[in-house]
């Protein structure tokens, strides 16, 4: 006997039938396919073995002394091992329709009467062995499947880390090098633009428009660095949203109030926690400017002892249902991905010319340092 509904990946299937020379001639028509066949005699002794071993298919007597096949069947469905074993009867009785709505109700999916056709059972069985082979197979699919998408947010995840320390690292360069260079070009200009003022007008003019243009760049480059990775981050994530709302309020001119119900908001809060946070309302701001066609923004802070929270609520257009659930959605998706790897949630509600809400909440256990009373 074998102790694995498949070996070598040949499938086994359990013969249930107190009548020995019965269960010898199934067995045959079962080996003949080239299958394996357990031969048990009692419903008992068929439910001690269903708890070491499953099969792909069992044969089951109905008429059997003890436990009959209804009891047995009704049985080997109630445990969670063999609860989706497909069971067919055999039986030698004609069935009523009560018989058999009780079978079927007991777990059967098919019956086969006696004396038993062997074409009529290795047909049946061929069938449901194949339906089996096909639900393994489905079964390693949907695994690996699984093992698949958990390695995409895995990577994610990593590629999530890195892009943000290189962005990090890449606005610190600039900030230190290309920052200190065009401080010290315009110390120059400066220096120059005063010493030409009445000796040489024409040259002057050119050190202003010199440092006019140094003025600019200085300004694109730090617009570049916060784009990267605003320097307010390293002063908290708290700071940084004040900064982020003060500049959204000044570069879209919609009234945009920040509500902190706390002042420990971001105590404890490691960086990559506030890195998300920081980075989820940068995207619900762009799309409110982008999509909302609201007048008024509000973006609110709470915590308590279990998680962090921000809200962010507009009186826009809202989002119609359909967007909401469009897998090309990236916007939402990213917010969501940045969560998830966080064990953090985002719930939108959302009312059609009566704006959007986004409640944005991460546990305080992914952050070990956060303490609170």
């Amino acid at each position: 006997m074998n102790d694995e509904h498949v070996t070598d990946g040949v499938a086994s299937v359990l013969v249930v039938d107190d009548n020995a020379a019965k269960r010898r001639a199934i067995g045959a028509v079962i080996h003949g396919l080239g299958l394996h066949a357990t031969e048990i005699a009692s419903g008992h002794d068929a439910l001690r073995l269903l708890l070491k071993q499953d099969f792909a298919l069992i044969l089951l007597d109905v008429r059997m002394p003890g436990l009959d096949g209804f009891e047995t069947a009704a049985l080997i469905h109630g445990r969670p091992r063999s609860a989706h074993t497909p069971v067919i009867f055999i039986t030698a009785e004609a069935q009523s329709d009560v018989d058999r709505a009780l079978g079927y109700t007991a777990g059967a999916v098919d019956y086969i009467g006696s004396p038993i056709v062997p074409e009529v059972l290795a047909a049946k069985v061929k069938v449901f062995v194949d339906l089996f082979h096909l639900q393994k197979r489905l079964s390693r699919q949907a695994e690996e499947l699984r093992h698949s998408k958990l390695l995409l947010q895995q990577l994610a995840s990593h590629q999530e880390i890195i892009k943000e320390e290189e962005r990090k690292r890449i606005a610190r360069e600039i900030h230190d090098e290309l920052g200190q260079n065009l401080l010290a070009l315009r110390i120059d200009a400066c220096m120059l633009n005063a010493r030409t003022g009445s000796r040489h007008p024409r040259l002057n003019e050119k050190t202003r428009m010199a440092l006019n243009q140094i003025d600019s760049t200085i300004r694109s480059v730090r617009s570049i660095i916060n784009d990267l990775r605003p320097p307010v981050l390293d002063l908290g994530l708290q700071a940084a949203i004040e900064w982020q709302v003060h500049e959204f309020r000044r570069r879209s001119g919609l009234d945009c109030a920040l509500l902190a119900r706390r002042s420990d908001f971001d105590d404890g809060l490691d960086d990559r926690s506030a890195t998300a946070l920081f980075r989820i309302l940068q995207e619900s701001l762009t799309n409110v400017l982008r999509h909302a066609q609201a007048s008024r923004v509000e973006v609110e802070l709470d915590r308590d002892a279990s998680q962090f929270q921000m809200r962010i609520a507009d009186d826009g257009v809202g989002i119609s249902p359909n967007r909401k659930r469009t897998p090309t959605t990236f916007g939402l998706q990213g917010m969501r991905e940045r969560l998830r790897m966080l064990d953090g949630s985002l719930q939108i509600s959302s009312v059609p010319d009566q704006g959007t809400e986004l409640r944005i909440t991460i546990p305080v256990r992914v952050c070990p340092k956060a303490a609170l009373p």
